[in-house]
């Protein structure tokens, strides 16, 4: 814009030389234009507004959802032309959009050219496909506008973005191989199976070392001596579920998003399969999810959301482990509840691993397997029930499968 001031002084100047009355009239002129035009620019983008709207911030895979893009002008100064690009992940299908590489990886960008009346609001609309499980960002947005003569451009940037999660493919079990029917079969544990506390069977005398909250007050009173409540065992055995997210021993090896994608969808579907049979299902990981690098850790029950609890989890958790599955192992499963079967789902199968799984064997835990890739190779594990449900050929044919 500078240079066009100066090239106004330049030819005020002349006129004013040359004492020529037209020219310094047509100076006068220019330099009302572009004074309205360095004030229109200036102020183009103050009350514009840029908005997405999700029909649905949370879809299974495969689900489409509209995306909405409001883009108001709250102002009484029209918009010649506005142009904004919008930053979205590279891994979902938008339709119908145009849109352009961005310089940054796995993103590209939504572009929308367009003029604003006063006060004007316009609504662009699109479909989302889910196509890719994980938790995706869009934005931020950059707004570009100026004068109708182009002499200069402003620009902003809002820092709003918003989140679309996928959660992973859900398949039944018999794509998965298993047995449809208690795949991991009834374990007769060492230790005592965990007492349900809504299904009181009686009274015993106190013992020290009881709960207080299981004081049975009326039978205490009836026979004048400190009782006890009793409980029967739980009829639906606890089902904790240990994902491993790495697909190669060492993390500097790299990863196989196939197979590790695979794990994952298997682990979500075992999920599935308890939470419908009213069965008390949780997940833990030897990874964090984003954002907030929480650790996986979501312990058995079989509320309304639990499921909706551990599919979140599979959709945000990120690609490298930052601990060793046998780590997580040892450092979880020591605290489950008593009869809570633990099933480790891993593409690989380190030797630390498998001691880890014949130690919390030995210690009475019932134990389930299941292994893809190279882990099906390992030698059987004693009193282990193992299933094998294959490497990239099955994940493949799993993925031409129609969703389940």
């Amino acid at each position: 814009m500078n240079r066009w001031v100066w090239a106004l002084v330049g030819v005020a100047g002349l006129a004013v030389a040359l004492r020529n009355g037209p020219l310094f009239l047509l100076s006068l002129f220019l330099a009302l234009i572009a004074g309205a035009a360095l004030l229109w620019s200036r102020v183009c983008l103050e009350g514009v507004t840029y908005q997405r709207r999700f029909g649905s911030t949370r879809l299974f895979y495969g689900e489409e959802t509209d995306l909405h893009i409001e883009i108001a002008n709250a102002k009484p100064l029209p918009l010649a032309w506005l142009r904004a690009e919008d930053e979205l992940p590279r891994s979902l299908s938008l339709a119908p959009a145009r849109l352009t590489p961005s310089h940054r990886p796995g993103r590209q960008r939504l572009v929308n050219l367009l003029s604003l009346r006063w006060y004007e609001r316009v609504t662009r609309r699109y479909r989302v496909q889910g196509a890719q499980r994980g938790a995706w960002t869009f934005g931020p947005v950059e707004l570009l506008s100026g004068d109708i003569f182009g002499f200069s451009i402003q620009r902003l940037a809002p820092a709003e973005v918003d989140e679309l999660l996928v959660y992973p493919r859900l398949v039944s079990l018999a794509a998965l191989g298993l047995p449809a029917d208690r795949p991991f079969g009834e374990f007769r544990a060492l230790r005592r199976l965990a007492e349900d506390p809504l299904r009181l069977s009686g009274a015993r005398a106190y013992a020290p070392g009881d709960s207080m909250r299981h004081i049975h007050w009326k039978a205490t009173a009836h026979r004048s001596e400190l009782q006890t409540k009793t409980f029967d065992a739980s009829a639906n055995r606890p089902l904790a579920l240990f994902l491993n997210i790495n697909t190669f021993e060492h993390v500097w090896e790299g990863l196989d998003p196939d197979l590790q994608e695979y794990a994952i969808t298997a682990t979500a579907s075992l999920a599935r399969w308890a939470w419908e049979q009213g069965q008390p299902v949780g997940l833990y990981a030897n990874a964090v999810t984003q954002p907030g690098a929480r650790t996986v850790r979501i312990r058995a029950a079989n509320h309304p959301d639990q499921l909706t609890l551990i599919l979140e989890a599979l959709a945000r958790v990120v690609p490298y482990g930052r601990w060793t599955m046998e780590e997580t192992l040892r450092r979880e499963a020591l605290r489950l509840g008593y009869g809570t079967t633990v099933v480790a789902i891993t593409a690989v199968m380190p030797d630390a691993l498998r001691r880890t799984l014949l130690y919390l064997h030995d210690r009475g835990y019932a134990l389930g397997l299941v292994t893809l890739g190279r882990a099906g190779t390992a030698p059987p594990l004693p009193g282990v029930r193992t299933y094998h449900i294959g490497g990239k050929e099955e994940w493949h044919q799993l993925t031409s499968l129609a969703l389940t």
